[in-house]
């Protein structure tokens, strides 16, 4: 399971307890408190801490018709849950108890059992029962590492408007953080006009100092910025937020290297710059791979190669024609974090039209819980009440791989003629591709309370929001929130995961949202293996291939249609070994002063590629 609840779970020796409470018959609600039993009395004390954002799942057998129903609560600021059990005439009792889970919010932070439980049963007016269930957890008091969860994101980003973004933190273990900061990095054309609380500048990253943050608490703020107004429509603008502390060096596998690549990107006015860095205190002990893909085109036929000492890097360059260009690369085995080095460029160069809305097609690198990027196409108008999912995949079936975490941003707007009072989403999850249990909330515009019901079915209720119409306040009448969850481990290739949200105002009809389409894929990106995929016309003789010295190169077949035919080689480690300009349909070049070993080749036809292939040097 590849998502920032469970990955952070697992990094951070999280345990949720199970036990079996017994029933005389089944409550209409159960009612409970979880705390850190720190003196191991079976009882709550003043001294004792309340676990907030826990989730309480009660697994109850429905004797009349069979089979098993799930129903599930969430621990407040106080550490109590409810939750509300289908009773009454309609429901015959259940007679074999509930058994109830506990759930760590993602990242918790310390190694937790249930030490004990108390149930009592209280039956109240009109005959129905109460469930009472508290749990006194024994938690390891020395967590690996304290680290702050964030989260980012806005609705959208309009030209010459103003937006928000909004920034939400939270402590996950009963640690102190001192000196807690978030980092916001946002695209140089997006203009900072002010934020909620305090800040310093260095560029266009802007540092939030947050002081010491206390065991569990959780905080929140704004940013508000204003979108150029002379860019494409569609150009794609991203914010990362970076919390520190940001390591956990006690996840380290025990053969870790010390190395730390991370991946950069430079838009110069005639090339994309990659920059493969080693920030890591270590020397690489052995090559890395990397791939690049342009549009949605994997680029190289394999991946390439490097290896680097700590403080060392390589660039690799790519001609600035208007292309998207990725980059992902691996880390060394047993680095302690979860996130892949990535870096992108988009619209880079005057050569042609940019190539827009790839940046989304893919995974952003944010898999770590202290980091959170978060990128969107501006717009002119859009469906004010929609979903969106993250990663939105590739192709038309929106290809992702196994395992990938699914953000989903669900967008409503108050377009009615009086102010909405409250605003209920209710999103029935597709739990035979989707873990429920996995559920990790982001942020959202406003403070909400949120449910889980039977069958998937999430709830988020913005009780008392008084969202005003779009004719009155227009700006304040949009609202947003923001969830991540994980696919089931290893869905069957070709798995569409389709999903919808339903928003209620008030007591209006509900509006239903855009279904959104994940389908489960491997190998779907197009591999530049064959020429035919870039341009028929275009036939490459090498020669010879291998070679130890002078080397032809002789495309044919554009006749007329021929533009500017340029050749560039690179080693299989990523380096850019020579290039030149054909002088018609030919070029050549000396190939006696490389190093042996396997290059590969690109051709471009007035700046896009046409043809790859390989040449060995003897």
């Amino acid at each position: 399971m590849n998502t920032k609840k469970i990955l952070f779970a697992l990094l951070l020796l999280c345990l949720a307890g199970k036990s079996m409470a017994q029933a005389p018959i089944s409550p209409d609600s159960l009612i409970g408190t979880i705390f850190i039993d720190t003196d191991g009395d079976c009882e709550q004390d003043a001294f004792e801490e309340t676990l907030s954002n826990w989730e309480v799942i009660a697994t109850v057998e429905d004797s009349l018709f069979g089979g098993l129903q799930t129903y599930s609560g969430f621990t407040d600021a106080n550490g109590q849950y409810q939750i509300d059990l289908p009773g009454g005439p309609n429901y015959l009792v259940w007679q074999n108890g509930a058994m109830v889970q506990l759930v760590p919010p993602a990242g918790f932070g310390q190694y937790c059992v249930s030490r004990c439980s108390t149930y009592t049963q209280v039956q109240t007016p009109g005959n129905n029962y109460n469930g009472y269930l508290s749990y006194a957890l024994q938690c390891d008091t020395t967590p690996p590492c304290p680290v702050l969860d964030v989260s980012i994101n806005t609705n959208f980003l309009r030209p010459c408007f103003e937006s928000k973004y909004r920034i939400s933190y939270r402590n996950y273990t009963s640690l102190f953080i001192p000196d807690a900061s978030i980092q916001v990095t946002i695209d140089n054309p997006i203009q900072v006009l002010g934020a909620s609380i305090p800040y310093t500048a260095n560029g266009n990253v802007y540092t939030f100092d947050l002081g010491t943050v206390s065991p569990f608490a959780w905080g929140n703020f704004s940013i508000t910025v204003f979108t150029p107004c002379d860019e494409p429509v569609g150009t794609t603008y991203c914010a990362e937020a970076h919390a520190f502390p940001d390591t956990c060096q006690s996840l380290a596998g025990p053969n870790w290297d010390g190395s730390r690549i991370e991946v950069s990107a430079a838009c110069e006015p005639d090339q994309v710059i990659f920059t493969l860095k080693n920030t890591g205190t270590g020397n690489m002990a052995a090559p890395l791979e990397y791939i690049v893909v342009e549009d949605n085109v994997l680029l190289m036929q394999s991946p390439g190669q490097f290896q680097l000492n700590a403080g060392a890097s390589q660039e690799i360059f790519f001609p600035a024609d208007g292309s998207f260009y990725r980059m992902e690369a691996d880390q060394s085995p047993g680095f302690p974090g979860f996130g892949t080095p990535i870096a992108w460029a988009e619209g880079c160069g005057t050569g042609g039209n940019p190539s827009l809305g790839f940046v989304n097609q893919f995974q952003l690198g944010d898999e770590d819980p202290w980091l959170d990027i978060f990128c969107i196409e501006s717009v002119n108008s859009f469906d004010p009440n929609d979903k969106q999912g993250f990663p939105r995949g590739v192709g038309e079936k929106h290809y992702i791989q196994q395992n990938v975490d699914l953000e989903y941003m669900i967008r409503f707007q108050n377009t009615g003629t009086a102010p909405a009072v409250n605003v209920i989403i209710r999103d029935t999850l597709p739990t035979q591709f989707l873990d429920p249990n996995t559920l990790r909330r982001g942020v959202s515009s406003h403070p909400y309370l949120f449910d889980m019901e039977g069958n998937g079915v999430v709830v988020f209720k913005f009780l008392n929001i008084n969202l005003p119409d779009s004719n009155a306040n227009e700006a304040a009448s949009h609202g947003f929130v923001t969830f991540r969850i994980s696919q089931h481990q290893d869905l069957p290739l070709e798995s569409a995961i389709k999903n919808s949200a339903a928003i209620y105002f008030d007591f209006n009809e509900p509006i239903i949202t855009n279904q959104t389409l994940h389908t489960i894929g491997k190998d779907f990106l197009q591999l530049s293996n064959t020429q035919t995929l870039f341009d028929a016309r275009l036939k490459v003789q090498i020669m010879p291939n291998p070679t130890q010295g002078h080397v032809l190169v002789l495309a044919e077949g554009l006749e007329n249609h021929q533009q500017d035919l340029s050749f560039r080689l690179i080693s299989i480690l990523g380096e850019q070994s020579l290039q030149g300009q054909f002088r018609g349909n030919t070029y050549e070049f000396n190939a006696s002063h490389l190093a042996p070993g396997v290059y590969l080749y690109e051709i471009r036809n007035g700046g896009k590629l046409a043809a790859t292939g390989k040449l060995l040097k003897l």
